[in-house]
């Protein structure tokens, strides 16, 4: 072929490229008024089913589009992709009502084999396998699968759907029967290294009604393999403003993720069971966790009514996880437990958060949400509920156990309601954890129980605010403070709200200075990169400090030294007010009115607290002789 014949073939398939992008095709499909006879070109002539779409190659730009409100059976298999910058994108036409596709017993309802450039918006997925005998029941069943078998895939958007009673065919849920569980949506990767995807978004989304986990974003590897590399994660995900409830197993899990966004959602009733309404749910599972990954945040999310006989925390950061932060949380009756590591994970953060009635569990005690094994048995607790939980496990397959290290947990409010016992957990060879600024608040009749295996070490507590019945044993550290109430609005309420702090409460100024420690607070407010923060997950802002409580004047007005060797010097602001003077244990150590001084030089070393009864303000005083 000459060069001139070569280059006008060359410019031949050019144009038919650009003709086919310029020239972008949209496919209507109407179940009532359609036929596979029409041409699907419009609203006028749509085609019927899904099997005229699944045969029909599809390319960037592309669109796909269901009448509204319509029923549509069986599975939609995306033959193309798309791009980033042109996707094929999936939606309605002709009103606002979702488009359903019924999986009708089908692998899933939506499959993107090795597929990428893809948005779908306002479907409503269902796949229920029924409980017909005769039907294949070991086959799990999905609202949306995407894998990826090969190479980098790059871009997946679905939004506005509604995923819903997605169930294998005769699933019973056991302790540890999970494979064959219904899932909302499935991303996974499989076979070659570098088979992951990049640029996820999940939004407003409403997942229920599942059999094990709303969304699982996955790497898969054999448990005896050493985990993929950290190029071959999937990556760049953002799950937003979506409301996952109700489902057998966990709301969200994550299996070699990194780069990751998980805001503003509901999750609630994870790991649900009710044998009455539906046998064929999981019946344990937290909101979310994680396993190998790294650089994600967890915030402002709403993580509730978590039930289970193992884990079931409102999210827990898993096996081998780094540099994750839950922060800004909403966390409330978790039958688990509030915060959970487990073994290898490290630089991991649980701070700012709220939890309230978390960690209610008692191991060997029939599951609170009645599930059974697969011969009807009732199956008891696996685990005690944790208020936080350091671990050592790293997997199964008796693989060895390394303990969680040089994690952080700051600057929560923990509140433990009367008639519960959780535990503070350290398992063997986690070391150099912290615990710091937490304020702890145990509620009549209730307590938290210390249990520290002896190996492990140099895990710190300090600066903490505990307000109880707590477990003697616990190190407290000589900068804690306890025995004394901080006086918060309304406690025991399941209102956040409730939980803040004003200028008159012992929590004020009274914690150790972070550094990055994330700049705001639970309800956004800003906190000071220097000076002292406040103990809990509300930083008072100073514009809120009220001169009609005529604070100003004490606030720099002080008593000083501190550090005193003998004499506290007291100004007259202050004088005159009645006060309790307590030692490190809230033990009261003397009372009575302020004078212009008071002698401290019989005291041993150590931190004391001046306490203003009237005024409901704490001041730390250091003797050191």
């Amino acid at each position: 072929m000459n060069k001139v014949n070569c280059s006008i073939l060359c410019l031949f398939f050019l144009c038919l490229f650009s003709t086919k992008i310029s020239t972008q095709t949209t496919y209507f499909l109407s179940s009532i008024s359609g036929s596979d006879n029409n041409d699907g070109l419009s609203t006028l002539s749509p085609w019927k089913t899904l099997d005229k779409i699944n045969n029909t190659p599809l390319f960037p730009g592309d669109k796909i589009m269901f009448c509204s409100g319509q029923t549509f059976t069986g599975t939609l298999v995306i033959d193309g992709s798309g791009t980033e910058m042109d996707p094929i994108i999936i939606d309605i036409y002709g009103g606002s009502d979702r488009a359903v596709i019924n999986g009708e017993n089908n692998l899933c309802c939506i499959y993107l084999d090795n597929k990428q450039g893809i948005e779908i918006y306002n479907l409503e997925l269902i796949n229920d396998g029924g409980t017909n005998p005769n039907v294949n029941a070991t086959q799990k069943r999905l609202g949306i699968y995407a894998t990826a078998y090969w190479g980098i895939k790059k871009h997946l958007v679905f939004k506005n759907l509604y995923i819903h009673s997605i169930y294998p065919n005769n699933y019973q849920s056991s302790s540890e029967q999970i494979l064959y569980a219904g899932t909302g949506i499935e991303i996974t990767g499989f076979g070659g290294n570098t088979s992951s995807f990049d640029d996820i978004l999940i939004e407003d989304c409403e997942i229920t009604d599942v059999g094990n986990v709303g969304i699982i974003i996955s790497r898969w590897i054999n448990a005896s393999n050493p985990p993929p590399p950290e190029n071959t994660h999937h990556k760049n995900i953002l799950i937003k403003d979506n409301f996952i409830h109700h489902t057998g197993g966990s709301g969200a899990v994550f299996f070699n993720v990194k780069n990751f966004l998980i805001e503003d959602n509901i999750f609630t009733w994870t790991g649900y069971h009710d044998s009455l309404v539906e046998p064929r749910q999981h019946g344990t599972g937290s909101c979310w966790w994680g396993v190998r990954c790294k650089n994600g945040i967890l915030q402002n999310n709403e993580f509730s009514h978590v039930r289970g006989a193992a884990d079931s925390h409102g999210a827990h950061i898993d096996i081998a996880c780094d540099s994750v932060i839950i922060q800004y949380n909403y966390s409330f009756d978790n039958e688990g437990g509030f915060a959970e590591y487990m073994g290898s994970s490290t630089n991991c953060i649980y701070r700012y958060n709220l939890s309230i009635n978390d960690g209610w569990r008692v191991k060997n005690m029939p599951c609170s949400n009645g599930v059974t094994d697969t011969a009807g048995v009732p199956l008891n607790n696996r685990q005690h509920g944790t208020t936080i939980w350091f671990s050592d496990f790293t997997g199964f397959q008796n693989q060895p156990k390394v303990g969680a290290s040089n994690n952080k947990v700051y600057n929560n409010t923990i509140y433990v309601p009367p008639g519960i016992s959780p535990r503070i957990k350290f398992e063997d060879s986690t070391h150099h954890n912290e615990i710091f600024n937490n304020l702890f608040f145990i509620d009549s009749s209730s307590s938290i129980i210390y249990d520290a295996s002896p190996s492990a070490f140099n895990n710190e507590f300090d600066y903490n605010f505990w307000y109880g019945t707590v477990d003697a044993t616990i190190p407290f550290g000589i900068n804690s403070i306890s025995g004394i109430n901080p006086n918060l609005n309304n406690v025991g309420s399941s209102n956040a709200e409730d939980y803040r702090i004003d200028n008159l409460s012992p929590l004020f100024n009274t914690g150790r200075l972070i550094a990055n420690n994330g700049n705001n607070d639970y309800f956004g407010g800003i906190i000071p990169s220097f000076g002292i923060p406040d103990i809990g997950f509300h930083e008072l802002q100073q514009q809120s400090l009220s001169t009609e409580n005529h604070l100003d004047s004490y606030l720099i007005s002080l008593p000083f030294p501190n550090p005193v060797d003998q004499y506290l010097y007291i100004n007259d602001a202050l004088k005159n007010k009645y006060f309790e003077f307590y030692n490190l244990m809230g033990e009261l150590v003397f009372s009575g009115k302020l004078k212009n001084e008071l002698f401290l030089g019989n005291l041993k070393s150590g931190t004391y607290y001046l306490n203003l009864t009237e005024l409901k303000k704490v001041f730390k005083i250091i003797v050191s002789h």
